[in-house]
């Protein structure tokens, strides 16, 4: 009886040992899976991070491209504002013809339609690249005007711009040039 309760030990014995590793294996087993699962999940993620920083970077890109061809043309047109300037000087100060002879008259009258065709074909190609004069009536605002002077102006509030000594500009909202106003005081 001894040898038989002995086997039945060692077979029991055996038994538990065998389930152990079972055990050993299905839990060993069950860890690189949920190992990988959780790497799978990680790589998932990073993944979608990518692509949203990639996207992101895409609308960046476009928007800085918009930008950079909306003002692109800013040293240019800045540099021909003077020319603009001058036109619209020469416009506030023509001649009177109506001391001209007629046939001197005609002569003039038809050169100053060419002046200020001109004046007009320069001012709708500023429009055309978005350039646009500033107002300057009304109140001074330092964001768009520059005061060159001061004087005294009855029945005006100070701070009212008097006149305007050199027009100021505008590239697609943004300053160019600010107008240069006496103000009064």
């Amino acid at each position: 009886m001894d040898e038989e309760h002995k086997n039945e030990r060692v077979v029991a014995s055996e038994a538990k040992q065998s389930q152990d590793r079972d055990s050993e294996i299905a839990s060993s087993q069950k860890a690189p899976r949920n190992d990988n699962c959780a790497k799978c999940e990680e790589y998932l993620a990073g993944w979608k991070r990518a692509q949203a920083d990639y996207q992101n970077l895409k609308k960046e890109t476009e928007h800085q491209k918009v930008e950079f061809s909306k003002y692109a043309n800013e040293r240019l047109l800045s540099d021909l504002l003077p020319a603009l300037d001058q036109f619209g000087l020469a416009l506030r100060h023509l001649p009177d013809t109506a001391v001209l002879p007629d046939e001197e008259r005609k002569k003039w009258d038809n050169w100053l339609v060419g002046v200020k065709a001109v004046h007009t074909l320069w001012e709708q190609a500023a429009a055309g690249a978005g350039l646009e004069r500033i107002a300057a009536d009304g109140a001074f605002d330092p964001n768009l005007h520059e005061a060159v002077g001061e004087e005294e102006a009855e029945g005006k509030e100070p701070g009212a711009i008097l006149r305007v000594t050199q027009d100021g500009w505008k590239l697609h909202g943004k300053v160019l040039r600010p107008a240069k106003v006496i103000v009064a005081s």
